[in-house]
């Protein structure tokens, strides 16, 4: 099942997405949000299923689709987690076993939704585009097993880590200290309206294996982006079971799981005003996101 949150008419609706129709699904049930879907998941499940074969329940007014959970619980992401990114980044290669996943957050403030715009802020020098794999947790998890971790998916979406790379380069008479560079990357992440989510949710049960995934990121058409998710250093079982023994996650919390090759720093080609980035994976969906000053 693909199913959102969209707007149509100054409402929020949830829905669902099958072959090429979207169906409303208010009022198939006490659920308005994902999160009240995902927590009842059992009872749901079957009514919403139902609900997105009534052909009486097809949307043809205008709408526009909503990120999935806009405040999840938890935003987690992986840095560092294909192999060719590493290096285009100017690390050295990743030794080829006994790695730890790379795991950083980012604020519940960062996520728009599919077609909204990216702001380009006066403090942006250098921003920049990463499509990933976005995860999303169906049930609470603590120090599970790789497999534990797996059966503990609800779903899976596409989410756009758009990144400042040189925060504070334009600071006058700066002094440096240790650190300063990691905090710059990360607090670089951090911008309102830096990730794109969605443009749905598709349920864990309708991917057989999320290593056979591809993803993509094309910029103003053209492709800039492209690898299978089974070219991760963790997978998603690996990387989820790793952080479980840290964190405890919760229904509706967001794993992105780490962007390939092609970032627009690697490329000496960064996001602009009126640059129109897409972020897809192949099978789950797409985003498509204007660059506005």
């Amino acid at each position: 099942m693909k199913i959102g949150i969209l707007e149509a008419h100054g409402e929020s609706l949830l829905a669902c997405e099958r072959h090429g129709q979207v169906i409303n699904l208010s009022g198939c049930g006490p659920w308005n949000t994902i999160l009240e879907v995902i927590r009842d998941w059992d009872v749901a499940r079957g009514a919403l299923a139902k609900a997105c074969d009534d052909s009486r329940r097809v949307l043809h007014s205008p709408f526009r689709w909503l990120p999935p959970i806009p405040r999840p619980p938890k935003f987690l992401l992986l840095a560092g987690n294909f192999r060719a990114h590493v290096v285009e980044s100017g690390f050295a290669p990743a030794p080829d076993e006994s790695l730890t996943p790379q795991f950083f957050m980012k604020p519940s403030t960062a996520i728009i939704g599919a077609e909204d715009r990216i702001p380009l802020s006066p403090r942006n020098v250098a921003l920049d585009y990463e499509a990933e794999l976005g995860v999303v947790i169906g049930r609470p998890f603590k120090n599970g097993s790789p497999a534990e971790a797996q059966a503990a998916v609800w779903g899976y979406t596409v989410v756009n880590d758009v990144s400042e790379r040189r925060l504070n380069a334009k600071w006058a008479d700066r002094k440096l200290r240790q650190n300063d560079e990691f905090f710059d990357w990360l607090t670089g992440k951090w911008f309102d309206g830096s990730a794109p989510v969605g443009p749905w949710i598709v349920t864990a049960d309708e991917v057989t294996n999320p290593e056979e995934l591809i993803i993509r990121a094309f910029l103003n058409d053209d492709k800039v982006q492209e690898a299978p998710a089974s070219a991760m250093i963790h997978s998603v079982a690996d990387a989820l079971s790793y952080i479980s023994q840290i964190v405890s996650l919760e229904p509706g919390d967001l794993i992105a799981m780490g962007t390939p090759s092609g970032v627009g720093m690697a490329r000496n080609r960064l996001l602009q005003a009126g640059d129109r980035i897409t972020c897809e994976v192949e099978g789950i969906g797409r985003l498509t996101n204007l660059v506005v000053s």
